[in-house]
């Protein structure tokens, strides 16, 4: 029996000399095969993610325009579809208006002509 702890010990020593020889090889090949230093590195690191928060920031407000953009070319359709409503109240043909603001609709995603195609 005490063979074999005595071999166990031999075996456990062995494999901590080799994870030491690891750790200090893997930190020798990274100082020499690193062509900067971890200094250098994390400074370029932080100015990414400094670039990412801007970019992330501008992307926000691009995102927030475009809604604005949706916002007020609804608005203006609805507009133009009350519009329309009212001359076709009034006995106003307006075909080609009709087909123009259902090709609008198709590419807003919008419901505002759903009106005009059931009268």
């Amino acid at each position: 029996m005490e063979t074999i702890v005595e071999k166990l010990e031999v075996m456990f020593s062995k494999s901590e000399a080799q994870l030491d020889y690891i750790e200090n090889r893997l930190k020798l090949e990274l100082i020499n095969h690193t062509e900067e230093n971890p200094v250098m590195m994390l400074d370029r690191l932080r100015a990414v993610k400094a670039k990412h928060k801007v970019l992330f920031s501008q992307m926000s407000e691009i995102a927030a325009a475009q809604n604005e953009c949706m916002f007020s070319i609804r608005n203006k359709v609805n507009g133009v579809m009350a519009l329309m409503q009212h001359f076709q109240q009034t006995g106003v043909e307006v075909p080609c208006l009709i087909e123009s603001v259902l090709k609008l609709e198709e590419l807003s995603n919008n419901r505002v002509g759903e009106t005009l195609a059931k009268d």
